[in-house]
């Protein structure tokens, strides 16, 4: 599979629907929505952008946790890269295309928060009880 090839139209209407319903306070949508979001996860690849064969981990808060950037296209991927050279963390940076479930060793990490989608646009995080 190519980059070009990698788009997630119904993951960004998951996004803004979770958003949209969290503004008017539904919970119970917002639970219906992560269920929905949790099953395209496992279906669906992403752009996974990795360093030596790793994800790039980026430091969230303090005590060493972090969360890892992921991109639901090939437009987001080249913003977010350069959000990365902005920021001098794009040297030797690379991508992989896949599920999420190929990073599994990731959600057994204490200090791993979850994934960033679209990092230059700071759109959600997929916290790790959706993975």
């Amino acid at each position: 599979m190519k980059i070009e090839e990698i788009e997630n139209p119904e993951f960004k209407n998951y996004m803004n629907l979770a958003y949209m319903q969290g503004e008017n306070n539904n919970r119970e949508a917002v639970l219906k929505i992560e269920q929905d979001m949790k099953e395209y996860i496992d279906e669906n690849p992403f752009i996974i952008s990795v360093e030596n064969g790793e994800p790039v981990k980026i430091p969230y808060a303090n005590d060493g946790e972090y969360i890892v950037p992921i991109f639901t296209d090939e437009r987001e991927y080249s913003l977010g890269m350069q959000y990365f050279s902005l920021n001098e963390m794009a040297e030797n940076k690379g991508y992989v295309i896949e599920k999420l479930d190929y990073f599994k060793k990731l959600r057994e990490d204490p200090n791993f928060l979850g994934f960033l989608v679209n990092i230059s646009s700071v759109s959600y995080i997929i916290n790790t009880s959706l993975l």
